[in-house]
């Protein structure tokens, strides 16, 4: 997995699309969430624009106001995903919260007649331009049983685990994993 080229600022790590689908690559945004490491990635306009472009959302021209509302709808996602990711309930109201923001996402898409396959009405707004990423998180909140829905122990950025044995530890092996087996060789060494 190569980094996006985001400008970490004084952070010294990377971004990488590691979720598997972007409900969760948007909550991952926030690097070493709830620790005196937090690093938000959407600290600039540019970084945003980067994020959009790379995980197929229109990027139109963004404002310091949108900036807000992308923080926002990852915020509604993230009181949701990350509960579930650890085993929890999320609370009910962020369930209503995240509820009000599929409503809205819901009026975003169509069907087409010539296709019969849903389509999306072109965004007039950057709710507009998120709402597929709304309706992914729904699903993941919807779909029957969340054992593939998991968190990194290293970091705390959650996943989907697409593997066949659904045996995934990591978010990404090269960074977290190799992190983790070296601090545990490391604790091993020490006995």
């Amino acid at each position: 997995m190569d980094a996006l080229p985001l400008d970490p600022g004084s952070y010294r790590g990377t971004y990488k699309l590691v979720g598997g689908r972007s409900s969760l690559d948007l909550v991952n945004t926030v690097s070493w969430p709830g620790t005196e490491r937090t690093h938000d990635w959407f600290d600039s306009v540019a970084n945003l624009r980067r994020w959009m472009e790379a995980v197929g959302v229109p990027a139109r021209s963004l404002k310091p106001r949108d900036l807000s509302l992308a923080i926002e709808i990852r915020d509604v996602l993230a009181a949701v995903l990350r509960p579930l990711a650890h085993d929890e309930l999320p609370s009910r109201n962020a369930v209503g919260r995240l509820n009000v923001r599929v409503e809205e996402a819901c009026t975003r898409r169509t069907i087409d007649p010539a296709t019969l396959a849903w389509t999306w009405k072109p965004p007039m707004a950057l709710a507009d331009a998120f709402a597929p990423i709304v309706l992914d998180a729904a699903d993941l909140v919807t779909a029957s049983g969340h054992e593939r829905l998991r968190y990194c122990p290293a970091c705390d950025w959650l996943f989907e685990d697409q593997t066949r044995n659904g045996q995934r530890r990591w978010c990404d092996m090269a960074d977290c994993g190799s992190r983790d087996k070296a601090r545990r060789y490391y604790h091993r060494s020490q006995e």
